[in-house]
């Protein structure tokens, strides 16, 4: 049986040089005054790799299905090149989260913009260690500079799922 989605427990982007923000997103149509979402900020031509920690606790039970990390991200622009990696591994508790080995999963994906205020979805699959019931599963997501042509600032959101 499939799963998730999984929402970060934790979020940090204080090592991101001012590159990244918790923030929200909210569409230049909102008609209903509900279409703000909560994520990480990234600011309008990237000039640096910008390093997102997610921390995730894993379930009791661990759905069946591949592991993966599903994005969504908006902005206000119909065009540009978005680029980051994925490194990933999961830490069982009584254990130091800071020297786990962290699985690279994909590197350099881009994703082109299609549409302002569209939510467009990536999904990567994660293949670390340690993706076991009650771990603490780390994402090391890096927005990278190179080939980032994304001109307005975007808004991403995170979680994890079973497909």
């Amino acid at each position: 049986m499939a799963g998730g989605p999984l929402l970060p427990s934790s979020i940090y982007v204080g090592g991101a040089s001012g590159n990244l923000t918790l923030t929200f997103y909210v569409p230049t149509t909102n008609t209903n005054n509900a279409g703000a979402i909560e994520g990480i900020g990234v600011v309008a031509s990237l000039g640096a790799n910008s390093n997102a920690v997610l921390q995730f606790n894993l379930p009791e039970s661990i759905p069946t299905g591949t592991l993966k990390l599903r994005l969504l991200f908006w902005a206000n622009a119909s065009t540009g090149n978005a680029i980051y990696t994925v490194a990933d591994a999961g830490t069982a508790a009584g254990n130091n989260i800071g020297v786990t080995t962290l699985t690279t999963d994909a590197s350099a994906v881009s994703v082109t913009r299609s549409a302002v205020d569209i939510a467009q979805e990536v999904k990567v699959t994660l293949t670390g260690a340690g993706q076991t019931a009650n771990n603490i599963y780390t994402v090391l997501l890096t927005f990278v500079t190179a080939s980032w042509t994304l001109a307005q600032s975007s808004v991403w959101q995170a979680s994890l799922v079973w497909e």
